[in-house]
């Protein structure tokens, strides 16, 4: 399987979408030796957390597991530049920033202009750039204008990220976009991709949008295959309890335990549908 190991809590920002609800982290000689245990298994490892690089240690973990890519809040990459060569020598040569365009301010998450200047930096040194934006009901028509803007602050690639009600994500609810909103989104995603090449930004949208209609993602939810989490894809916290992916880790969501250097998973969640994203599933039943 694929397995999200997240590592820590921590972070320097207090964003009001957060959908990390659990607390604590990993010592990062555990982080490694937890790596190597799961590769043993025969696993893949990603790691991930909230901010990773407030501890750099934890990048040796990244390492042994083969991830060139990162994700980073920015903050710690503006305030200083040795955090570039450490992370050259790790082995990272992607990074992948938060902007939340429109909605910045009302997240309380980190100043578009910080991120727009450290995407640049690490654009300018080297590093392929990579932008998240999450969609809520106040920016879902915006992607055009979105898409412009990340182009001119030097992103290689957009992912657009759905909000997601878990964590502190669950106060806002009136931001949650519905199947209407989610539909014109689509049709958004499918005019701006005629107006920009792959070459120039290549434009994601995050699965736990649910199924495109007439994608292969739709092929797949008819046959029930649309969402691996629980199936090909486990999450793990730092108290090693094991969900079904990252955007699940709600307490009344958890799958099963990683113990000993193996995963023991004694729970299906929803009866094992898949048709859609599980985050879609579980918010609404």
């Amino acid at each position: 399987m694929r397995i999200i190991l997240m590592v820590n809590s921590e972070c320097n920002v207090k964003c009001k979408h957060c959908y990390l609800p659990y607390s604590g982290s990993r010592d990062p000689e555990n982080t490694l030796e937890t790596v190597k245990q799961l590769q043993a298994s025969g696993h893949s490892v990603v790691i991930a957390g909230s901010e990773t690089l407030l501890n750099p240690d934890y990048l040796k973990a990244y390492q042994q597991a083969e991830q060139n890519y990162l994700l980073t809040n920015g903050i710690l990459l503006d305030k200083g530049n040795s955090l570039y060569e450490l992370l050259n020598q790790h082995g990272i040569e992607k990074l992948t920033f938060s902007i939340h365009f429109g909605i910045q301010k009302d997240l309380k998450s980190v100043p578009e202009s910080l991120v727009a200047r450290v995407v640049q930096e690490s654009k300018r040194r080297g590093f392929q750039t990579q932008v998240t934006t999450t969609i809520t009901s106040a920016n879902y028509l915006s992607i055009d204008e979105i898409c412009d803007k990340s182009v001119r602050y030097g992103a290689d690639i957009i992912q657009f990220d759905r909000l997601v009600q878990i964590g502190r994500g669950t106060e806002m609810e009136s931001e949650a976009l519905t199947a209407e909103q989610i539909a014109e989104f689509f049709g958004q995603i499918v005019e701006v991709r005629k107006k920009y090449p792959k070459e120039v930004l290549e434009i994601k949208p995050h699965g736990n949008f649910g199924p495109r209609p007439g994608s292969k993602g739709e092929t797949l939810a008819n046959e029930n295959s649309y969402c691996p989490a629980g199936r090909d894809l486990v999450a793990i916290d730092p108290q090693n309890r094991v969900y079904g992916c990252p955007f699940s880790m709600h307490p009344n969501s958890v799958i099963g335990r990683y113990e000993n250097g193996r995963i023991v998973r004694n729970r299906e969640l929803l009866d094992g549908r898949r048709d859609t994203c599980i985050t879609h599933l579980l918010t609404s039943s």
